[in-house]
């Protein structure tokens, strides 16, 4: 939540219908100092729905995100009431629906990283991510197997942990210049992909995706620039799967491999071995699932186990009451 300030801010939102996924509302609004942005802009969104503001009221509507695009608009001379700086940014970020449209025919969660990735290139602060106290312990105790040596960690981390957050900040302490998110499930890429675009932290880190054509040069590149790159891999069957593999581990880098949600299809040994016979000694692997966590780890040789529960979370945000 953005905090209230003494100052007016410039404020963009995105909202989107549930019945209607792949296509989002884009918009700006002031806030005046002393009140609350999420508010504000929750109140812009019901103004802008009309007659329809049932909409709302049954949660059919959806706001997404807001980011605080102050210094952004100052850059642009659009720091002002009714600046349309939102149109200043949607002309860059495009896929609108007609030629002057507000409507963009995109997710909202791609949308969200497009104008994540927008803003931090044109030197927007980002929100700074703290870490809760069970992200912090769980992430020093994995960083301590890895400076024992200990390089195969399965992670059993509960619902509401904030697994992309936690992970994200260990790929940051481990220096290993090539991070590798890999799962069965397709979804966690975007999930990823909109955490470490949306806050100050993880500015700087380039995200690629096995699926683009180009991958290889984009990931040589980045590297050779001395850049942090997170590469995202499927282990859905495919017959790209295994080239992509013997590209990411042959390159002469060390590597820090992410298997998320690692119960479900990943756990199977058609999609793990292919990982199990790339993985170098010097790489660092960290297995995450919510449950299971026998099966998560059937066919890996686990040096370390870290675990937290839904309770556990729940005394260490008693204890920080």
């Amino acid at each position: 939540m953005k905090k209230i300030t003494d100052y007016d801010r410039m404020f963009c939102y995105l909202w989107y219908e549930i019945s209607k996924p792949n296509e989002c509302k884009f918009g700006e609004k002031w806030v005046q100092a002393g009140l609350d942005p999420l508010t504000t802009c929750e109140d812009r969104v019901k103004q802008s729905l009309g007659v329809r503001k049932d909409l709302w009221t049954s949660k059919e509507v959806k706001l997404y995100k807001i980011w605080d695009v102050t210094e952004y608009s100052k850059s642009v001379d659009r720091y002002r009431s009714r600046s349309r700086v939102d149109d200043h940014i949607r002309n860059q970020i495009g896929f609108r629906k007609g030629t002057t449209g507000e409507i963009h025919e995109l997710s909202y969660e791609v949308m969200t990283i497009k104008v994540n990735k927008l803003l931090s290139k044109l030197n927007q602060p980002l929100p700074i991510v703290g870490l809760s106290t069970g992200q912090y312990n769980m992430a020093t105790d994995i960083l301590n197997y890895f400076n024992e040596g200990k390089n195969i960690i399965l992670a059993e981390l509960c619902a509401r942990f904030g697994k992309t957050i936690f992970a994200g900040a260990v790929a940051l302490e481990v220096e290993s210049p090539l991070t590798i998110i890999t799962s069965y499930v397709k979804t966690v890429f975007t999930s990823f992909e909109v955490d470490m675009t949306s806050f100050e932290q993880f500015r700087g880190i380039v995200h690629i995706s096995t699926e683009d054509d180009n991958y290889q040069e984009k990931i040589s590149k980045a590297l050779s620039e001395g850049k942090k790159v997170f590469t995202y891999l499927s282990l859905c069957p495919g017959s790209k799967r295994q080239d992509r593999i013997d590209f990411l581990f042959g390159l002469d880098t060390n590597r820090f491999l992410i298997i998320d949600e690692a119960d479900f299809g990943a756990h199977k040994s058609g999609q793990s071995q292919p990982l199990i016979d790339a993985i170098k000694p010097q790489d660092k692997a960290l297995i995450m699932t919510g449950t299971e966590s026998a099966k998560a780890s059937s066919t890996w040789k686990i040096d370390g186990m870290i675990s937290t529960t839904y309770f556990e979370l729940l005394g260490h945000k008693s204890l920080a009451a």
